[in-house]
């Protein structure tokens, strides 16, 4: 029992130790990092410039934030959207006409469609509505991602300033806290995560 209690002593001035010079190490970091902040100086980024300019015209809130490598991803995917919508209107109208064309050649009005001897008026009516829904997507799948890159913009704007260098470092700091066996207070190892803002 006595080895026991000179061996938790040993441990607790082990730790005590290892807290002090931790704490002495992150003290002496955080006054680098404070020398260096005051010589920094910070720059003003608007996430409402970036998303209004992103709404004026898709890819200026990505040019604003500097983040140029986007604006291919964005053309191309409004581009993409905008030949898939021209191309199912044209469908669309197309076999609409069709499908009008032969519900007046059934009333005995004109004559028959060009799709007369290839669809029945069923099928016919089912091929409109399919090109109908493939516009009504296309015009969906736009409008999300000019959404999407207005809200890009904005949360790159936020996150502008958000510090990416490489001086990133874990600091551990001791702490106080009772002892779970004997309920006094002593140092404990643990890790803390702090997040400053």
């Amino acid at each position: 029992m006595q080895g026991n209690s000179r061996l938790i002593k040993r441990y607790q001035v082990l730790l005590l130790a290892g807290a002090v010079f931790l704490l002495g190490t992150s003290m002496a970091n955080a006054q680098k990092t404070d020398s260096a902040k005051t010589t920094a100086p910070k720059s003003v980024h608007s996430p409402k410039r970036a998303m209004l300019y992103s709404a004026v015209c898709p890819g200026l809130g990505q040019i604003y934030n500097k983040k140029y490598w986007k604006l291919p991803i964005i053309y191309v995917g409004l581009g993409t959207a905008a030949y898939f919508f021209v191309t199912n209107t044209q469908y669309y109208n197309n076999y609409n006409n069709a499908l009008k064309t032969r519900d007046n050649y059934l009333k005995g009005i004109g004559g028959p469609d060009q799709y007369y001897n290839i669809y029945t008026s069923g099928t016919l009516s089912d091929i409109v509505a399919y090109y109908r829904r493939n516009v009504d997507l296309t015009v969906i799948i736009a409008a999300g991602i000019y959404l999407l890159q207005i809200v890009d913009a904005n949360v790159d704007a936020q996150l502008h300033g958000f510090n990416v260098s490489d001086d990133l470092s874990l600091k551990f700091t001791p702490n106080i806290v009772p002892n779970s066996l004997t309920g006094m207070m002593s140092f404990q190892p643990g890790f803390t995560l702090v997040k400053r803002f």
